[in-house]
């Protein structure tokens, strides 16, 4: 508990220092330039953004590099929350937008813009309610206040064992213009989950009907300051913390604890411009450190330190190169001090018109937190040291646009991991030699360090077949992951294919399907684990300028399929809910 009132006060105290600003991302030219930027007003673009951002059969470009663990039917991934402030916007913008007229704005269905927020409120079967909020406000021509909620829960959907959920999250972020080249950024965050473990064996292979009930409660906080001489040099200094509490109760008394962690994260950062064009000279230090309390081990403690240096260029308008490189420091719970070189280089390079290659090499450590691995694995055990690793990354990518609106997408990738996370199921005898009561095995989720490397193929593909109207989009994933010993990773799949097709047959209405091929996983014994195909549907029709009606159907097959061995995973739901805009 001492680690956990240090975080609060940490994160308490950081909220009354903080500053931030997020400086543009690319350079400007002259300050005749800046003059031809529209005229936006920041709080109409976040509000859009964040908008868009959840809106069904939004066209993104294909993230390549994805990781095919399991990932999607537990929570829906255009629900998860994030934030993008004006500075960015225009950053992302192609230089050739600077410099003519902006087309004419695309209005979705028949919304208004949103003024001050919006919220999306629904339920689905297995009494599965949902929210998604999110709100901003100015105070003044200085500060701006934003704050999002996202809910999902459900009541379950098994009869061998209660196997409901809750995901609850608030968070909070300000800004504060000091003046006209440093900008002040706060943000503060609390989660709340639970979920009961269905984990125990009976002699006879029959679950048990024990109940373990899992309680997680977490917050964060922090500030970012950036003092910016020019677009892409300045001074940024930022500091944020997070603590998390994970309460288990069971009718088994050996089940029973409580395992906290806590964290702080550090980062100072020098850029000055060179002498070319988009040339910049950047020093960074970076640290991290934290610890982590199982419920039944002893407490150790982790940090990772880096100091590195970093350029980064234009070369002849089409040539993008942004290296770095440096040494990091790093301790865990298991490991004695470690010393690492840090690497990074990245090299896009426009061929032509509608063809871009990319390269890419990276060394670099880390350590997750357990609250990050809970949010994968509802079903972890929280009894396992935490070890760092460190990974070697190589990839080479190509993008290819032939014509407007189709895009072609690809790249292989090899990663070398040293302390690699998976996980294994216990099996761990309970009450052994009793007759009442009866003698059970728990078969949680354990976490295990090896190494381990990963080799990759991966594409995509997206086209507007009549813009506005019907787009389609592929990108699968074959990969061989493997751990030192030459067996397969366990619970990663081999092959991942997932397309969607969405449909705007008219300006009121969008109707989108999704289908997600997963191929076969090994559990931790080595043994086959079926692979699974799923389908989805969802619909959006707009009522009004600020009302409208959206519809979601999940797993219309019915499929029964498992993401983590041991607990079955929801059949067909639907879920119809509305959207409201102020």
């Amino acid at each position: 508990m001492n680690r956990l009132l240090f975080s609060a006060v940490l994160i308490g105290f950081t909220l009354c220092m903080g500053i931030n600003v997020s400086a543009q991302d690319a350079q400007q030219q002259s300050e005749a330039q800046q003059t031809l930027l529209p005229e936006i007003d920041p709080q109409d673009i976040e509000i859009r953004s964040q908008f868009q951002a959840r809106f069904p059969g939004l066209r993104r470009q294909p993230i390549l590099g994805f990781n095919p663990r399991p990932r999607v039917f537990q929570i829906d991934p255009n629900r998860t929350p994030f934030f993008e402030d004006e500075e960015t916007v225009v950053a992302n913008l192609p230089i050739g937008v600077l410099d003519r007229p902006e087309p004419p704005r695309y209005t979705p269905l028949g919304y208004s813009d949103p003024q001050n927020g919006f919220a999306r409120i629904g339920v689905g079967s297995y009494l599965s309610p949902e929210a998604d909020i999110y709100a901003v406000g100015r105070i003044n021509d200085k500060n701006r206040i934003s704050a999002s909620l996202n809910h999902l829960s459900t009541d379950g959907h098994l009869e061998d064992f209660t196997d409901s959920f809750r995901n609850t999250e608030l968070g909070l972020r300000s800004v504060h213009l000091v003046s006209e080249k440093t900008t002040v950024q706060t943000k503060l965050g609390v989660k709340s989950k639970f979920n009961h473990y269905p984990g125990m064996i009976l002699q006879d292979g029959t679950p048990g009907d024990d109940n373990t009930r899992i309680e997680a409660y977490g917050a964060y906080g922090g500030f970012d300051v950036n003092v910016a001489q020019t677009s892409l040099s300045g001074v940024r200094v930022a500091l944020d913390g997070f603590s998390n509490q994970f309460d288990l109760t069971s009718d088994r008394p050996q089940l029973e604890g409580d395992a906290i962690e806590w964290g702080i994260n550090g980062l100072a950062e020098y850029s000055r411009l060179g002498s070319n064009i988009e040339e910049v000279h950047r020093l960074r230090l970076a640290t991290s450190a934290g610890g982590f309390d199982p419920l039944s081990l002893e407490s150790g403690s982790w940090s990772v330190t880096k100091a590195t240096a970093h350029y980064e260029r234009l070369f002849n308008y089409n040539t993008e190169v942004k290296a770095g490189a440096g040494f990091s420091g790093v301790t865990d719970a298991v490991n004695d001090f470690s010393l690492y070189p840090v690497a990074n280089l990245t090299v896009t390079h426009n061929l032509f018109a509608g063809l871009d290659l990319k390269g890419h090499l990276s060394a670099t450590p880390k350590h997750r937190n357990v609250g990050d691995i809970y949010s994968e694995n509802r079903f972890i055990d929280f009894n396992s040291p935490m070890e760092h690793q460190y990974e070697w990354l190589g990839l080479a990518e190509i993008h290819i646009e032939p014509v407007s609106g189709t895009t072609f997408s690809g790249g292989v990738s090899y990663q070398n991991i040293k302390n690699y996370l998976y996980y294994s199921r216990n099996d761990n005898v309970l009450n052994e030699g009793a007759v009442v009561p009866p003698i059970l095995t728990e078969r949680y989720y354990g976490l295990n360090f090896e190494n381990a490397n990963i080799f990759k193929i991966y594409g995509s593909f997206s086209q507007d077949l009549k813009p506005d109207v019907i787009w389609i989009q592929a990108d699968g994933a074959w990969q061989r992951p493997r751990l030192s010993n030459d067996e397969k990773i366990p619970f990663i799949e081999s092959l991942n294919i997932k397309g969607t097709v969405a449909i705007r047959p008219f300006k009121q209405l969008v109707v989108e399907g999704w289908s997600e091929y997963v191929g076969s996983r090994d559990d931790s014994d080595g043994n086959s684990l079926s692979s699974f195909f799923m389908m989805g549907a969802r619909f959006e029709v707009s009522l009004g300028e600020r009302l409208g009606v959206y519809g979601k159907l999940v797993n219309l097959l019915d499929e029964e399929y498992e993401l983590w061995q041991g607990y079955p995973e929801r059949g067909f739901q639907g879920y119809i809910g509305i959207t409201y805009l102020f």
